[in-house]
């Protein structure tokens, strides 16, 4: 998640495959607090090099890229699928070993017709790394056209949604005290990570009374009230949305910003789209359009 394409490539190139068993994919997700990482096997996580352009614009765009690719073992034979971070588009693939430049790799072909002209050499140099290349042509005659890594296991900064909902049903309520300790700073989640902190958070008592201070990108400044529940705070601002935050840790609170009763915006039918996220309601009324959040202390403060 790290490297940029020039060190992905000396990896690629050095290194002989795993065996082709490696990449099977058996289920199971833990999320550690302590440790702040995410061990999953349900499938494998792609990013691009750190001087790709999508990385980048993974930050900042109100629809961020990503990939997954899952692995299972039919009889003899390997199949998979490769998707979006959001589950919009789907490629079912086949796998096999090949040798190519006189290094063992998998090669990845897609079953979809309309997919067909392009293919994956696959290098996994460990039970929890692969590094891969994309191709346009066929085998061995290809058109390199990206360099990508994948990985089992990734820090929080890196949290998507479906981690942000397991460390939502371990929270607790924040602690006022902590809360008023240090200012905060928010990035929302997408299935390609985290964004860059668009939020400010502060806390203050006001006559026994906890109030909310924030700031939107040092830009737009807003206040909110607080009530404080035994198991989440809720803040209310002007807007028909509200806050919901809940505390993991002195340093760390995972929150929501929903709407409410009003739905003005349609929720995605399931799942995530970029920063958006759709949620059942608690009463079984439907949907409801929620942005995810972490919240972390400011540096400096």
């Amino acid at each position: 998640m790290y490297c940029p394409k020039r060190r992905l490539d000396e990896l690629f190139r050095s290194t002989d495959a795993e065996p082709i068993d490696t990449l099977v994919n058996d289920g199971g997700r833990r999320v550690d607090v302590t440790t702040r990482t995410v061990s999953t096997n349900q499938y494998w996580r792609g990013f691009f090099p750190t001087d790709h352009a999508l990385t980048v614009l993974n930050r900042f765009a109100p629809i961020p890229a990503g990939f997954h690719k899952r692995f299972w073992k039919e009889g003899d034979a390997y199949r998979g699928e490769t998707t979006d971070s959001d589950g919009i588009v789907t490629g079912h693939n086949r796998l096999r070993e090949v040798e190519h430049r006189g290094r063992r790799r998998v090669l990845l072909t897609y079953a979809d017709l309309q997919y067909r002209m392009f293919y994956d050499l696959l290098v996994p140099i460990s039970e929890d790394v692969l590094i891969g290349k994309a191709y346009l042509g066929r085998f061995p005659y290809g058109v390199e056209l990206l360099t990508f890594a994948m990985t089992r296991e990734y820090g929080f900064e890196f949290l998507a949604p479906v981690d942000h909902r397991a460390l939502w049903d371990h929270g607790t309520a924040p602690d006022s005290g902590v809360l008023q300790s240090t200012a905060w700073e928010v990035q929302l989640v997408s299935n390609a990570g985290l964004s860059e902190p668009y939020f400010e958070f502060r806390f203050d008592d006001d006559g026994g009374e906890l109030e909310m201070e924030w700031e939107v990108m040092d830009v737009w400044p807003g206040h909110s009230r607080t009530e404080l529940h035994d198991d989440v705070l809720e803040t209310f601002d002007f807007t028909h949305w509200h806050d919901e935050i809940k505390q993991l840790t002195d340093d760390f609170m995972v929150g929501k910003w929903c709407q409410g009763e009003l739905q003005i915006l349609p929720a995605p039918e399931e799942g995530s789209l970029g920063y958006v996220h759709s949620e059942d309601e608690a009463d079984g009324t439907g949907d409801r359009l929620c942005l995810y959040y972490v919240m972390t202390p400011l540096e400096g403060e």
